[in-house]
């Protein structure tokens, strides 16, 4: 699992998260979450700009809902409530399609190896060398959806959207 973040102009690294081996399962943990919304939201989020995550249950859970209520708050950035069960409206989620194809086209013979740490490694190597690919008017243009969408979804709620407020 990756977890990166962008904004017009800007992108965090994209970011490896590997299974907790303390966990009862042994998957990616909220704590894993909140340590890389900690470290990396401040790098690319100011005073206007949105935030949207998905809705995996990692990024719901309790511990990364608390700080999602102070931290964007106390320095101006939205939170985009988002709607269950709708991956395609989210900007990230198509992203993470365009990462993956990108990975295929440039290591089709990824797809074919057996699981091993070797494999993970090119994995990462491979995620890492697509995702500088993409082009800052790509990024541009997800960014510009997600404000577009954010205000249609506030506009349902209550039908006096008065202003959105927005960086460049």
């Amino acid at each position: 699992m990756f977890w990166a973040g962008f904004a017009v102009g800007r992108r965090t690294s994209l970011i490896p998260l590997f299974g907790d081996e303390d966990s009862v399962r042994g998957g990616v943990t909220s704590r894993q979450i909140l340590e890389c919304l900690q470290e990396n939201l401040p790098t690319i989020a100011e005073p206007g700009y949105f935030f949207v995550q998905d809705n995996a249950s990692t990024h719901r859970a309790r511990i990364v809902q608390s700080w999602l209520t102070g931290w964007p708050r106390d320095h101006g950035i939205y939170l985009v409530a988002w709607p269950p069960y709708s991956p395609d409206l989210n900007p990230i989620e198509n992203l993470w399609k365009l990462l993956k194809e990108q990975i295929i086209k440039l290591h089709p013979k990824l797809s074919c190896m057996p699981k091993s740490n070797y494999a993970i490694q090119k994995l990462c190597e491979a995620a890492d060398e697509a995702w500088e690919l993409f082009e800052d008017s790509l990024l541009e243009k997800l960014a510009f959806s997600m404000q577009l969408l954010s205000a249609l979804m506030a506009g349902m709620r209550n039908t006096k959207v008065t202003q959105m407020k927005y960086d460049a």
